[in-house]
């Protein structure tokens, strides 16, 4: 699990653009990459210029080691945490994310970053859950999830339908963005939006086009309510529409 330059625009930009701010918690202790080469690290290094100005790549940077706690807490973070399975690379909270948290972890962050974890989990909708209740009131799920090209990454690829069906239709989240990302460095700038199944009645469609010899991850921000979450089951958006309107297939 790692940030590099791609991810860390989109990071930038979630932050600053939504004023985000608080304690922040990453599932995994990401590494942090930076910028790569061509394209996408010059768009990095303009990223920072309009984010962080006067601050350099090399200040985002831990020197003394390869975690992204430094690049973190420069977007104006009062705490960072992480949170993994195992110690195995000194996450600073061991939790089995299959597992319910415990009350110290109920409503405690502001910001969950998942970089690439939740896919890795076979019990997804347990992780999802847990990160719904660690999350306080109003705060924000930022996602980076592997959407195609990803096959045998993890034990699954997680859609468009996943953030409007459950985060928003199940659990009453705000979607503040979605968008699809190639990773590959020529693709930086890409990107390609869907539409909101929720307002359509029928599966999300890609809109613009995306390379097909990238993998594609999945950028989505949402905010959990300030209260009166729902906390309900998920169905796929269009089936609902079909049975609320006796559509037939």
């Amino acid at each position: 699990m790692a940030i590099p330059d791609v991810l860390g625009i989109l990071l930038m930009q979630a932050v600053k653009e939504h004023q985000l701010g608080g304690a922040f918690l990453m599932l995994g202790r990401q590494r942090f990459v930076g910028s790569r080469r061509g394209r996408s690290a010059e768009a990095f290094a303009a990223t920072i210029q309009k984010y962080l100005p006067g601050t350099t790549e090399a200040d985002l940077h831990n020197p003394d080691n390869q975690y992204s706690e430094t690049f973190i807490s420069r977007l104006g973070f009062s705490s960072v945490d992480s949170l993994d399975f195992s110690d195995f690379e000194d996450a600073s909270i061991i939790h089995d994310l299959t597992q319910p948290v415990s009350e110290d972890l109920m409503e405690r962050f502001d910001v969950i970053y998942d970089g690439g974890t939740c896919e890795h989990v076979f019990e997804l909708p347990t992780a999802y859950r847990n990160i719904d209740k660690m999350l306080r009131p109003g705060g924000v799920l930022i996602g980076h999830s592997p959407c195609n090209n990803w096959i045998n990454h993890g034990f699954y690829q997680i859609s468009p339908e996943m953030v409007y069906g459950f985060w928003e239709k199940a659990m009453g989240y705000d979607v503040l963005d979605v968008l699809l990302q190639p990773t590959l460095p020529a693709f930086v700038n890409k990107t390609a939006r869907t539409s909101n199944p929720n307002q359509t009645g029928v599966r999300p469609r890609i809109q613009g086009d995306l390379p097909q010899n990238s993998p594609i991850i999945m950028h989505y921000v949402v905010r959990k309510p300030l209260e009166g979450g729902k906390g309900g089951q998920a169905y796929q958006t269009d089936y609902v529409n079909k049975w609320d309107h006796g559509q037939t297939r």
